[in-house]
């Protein structure tokens, strides 16, 4: 196994953006471990960007004593613009990303390398993985019996972290990394890369994505109600072509399902407003039993604020009553 710490000349270069906190220290080692099994002896390279300001000195001391890491530090807690800094500065021919939280499967990286050297015009590269949920292990990409043998219907199904894609790296045009985008952005990132490159599946489990890490980003109530924006800008990018039809139908889906978080919440007039969307998407008449729980809601919404309204009116009106009899009684 070979390490090469500045990339250049690099098989395959590795991302990983990370708060870089003594809280995820460990999980951080051991995500450049499973990197450097992952090789299985091909030249690699790791980038850690420790991204906010919360980063420990002794875990930045720990990283700068691997010869095989280079880190950059950048201000911002942002982890998809780290990993934008991290893929403009990777000098490797492929390129993969990692969450400190994760973990790559040994002796795979020859795997994919094999994949992308048997296919010259594939420049993107989805692999299978493992959900580890406690003791419970499944695999993140449906049975193959049960898969479309298309494989982008298939892609929009499917449950997306850092370790499923590997990129030929000078061949991907890094503005799909949209910095900017703090939510559901492999889902965002991986499904428009499809839209304007050619794609292959690898039926093997490449990695590990752990579902239960403590403060993930990925079960904040905010990353949930990404999903209609994320729909909406796939719309635009797959306009014209024959998954069209599918994608604005799974962005109704989602404003459906953004409306009735709102209604659990109570912020009524933007459960309107993903309902009103969802109504308007393709299949959205299914929704439309749906309406009737809206306008209930919404009515009795009203009711009590009529009710709060008139409780001061009618308390006021009693006391000025008790003030006019205390008059008569004198």
């Amino acid at each position: 196994m070979s390490a090469n710490p500045n990339g250049a000349g690099s098989v395959f270069t590795a991302v990983i953006a990370s708060l870089c906190n003594d809280a995820r220290a460990d999980l951080l080692r051991r995500a450049c471990d499973s990197i450097r099994a992952m090789a299985g002896g091909m030249d690699y390279s790791i980038i850690v960007v420790a991204n906010g300001s919360q980063v420990s000195p002794q875990v930045l001391s720990w990283l700068a004593s691997r010869s095989d890491v280079r880190v950059i530090r950048l201000r911002s807690a942002s982890h998809p613009l780290a990993r934008r800094v991290g893929a403009e500065l990777a000098e490797g021919e492929f390129l993969g990303f990692l969450d400190d939280d994760d973990e790559l499967i040994a002796d795979t990286l020859p795997l994919k390398v094999a994949e992308f050297r048997r296919q010259p015009d594939v420049d993107v590269l989805i692999t299978d993985g493992f959900r580890i949920d406690g003791p419970e292990v499944t695999r993140i990409f449906p049975p193959a019996a049960e898969r479309s043998s298309d494989l982008v219907e298939t892609m929009m199904r499917a449950g997306w972290g850092a370790g499923t894609v590997t990129l030929r790296n000078r061949s991907v045009d890094l503005a799909a990394f949209d910095p900017a985008f703090r939510h559901l952005e492999w889902t965002l990132t991986v499904l428009d890369l499809a839209s304007r490159y050619r794609v292959a599946y690898l039926d093997v489990p490449t990695y590990r994505y752990y579902e239960n890490t403590p403060n993930s980003l990925s079960k904040s109530p905010e990353h949930r109600l990404a999903a209609p924006e994320v729909w909406r800008r796939l719309s635009r990018s797959y306009a014209g072509t024959r998954y069209e039809l599918a994608v604005r139908r799974q962005h109704g889906v989602e404003c459906h399902h953004a409306s009735f978080e709102y209604l659990q919440r109570g912020q009524l007039s933007d459960a309107w407003r993903f309902h009103r969307a969802a109504l308007a998407a393709p299949g959205g008449t299914s929704f439309l039993t749906y309406s009737v729980r809206l306008m209930l809601a919404s009515m009795r919404h009203l009711l009590m604020r009529s009710v709060r309204k008139a409780v001061p009116r009618a308390t006021s009106d009693a006391s000025a009553l008790e003030v006019d009899s205390r008059r008569v009684r004198r």
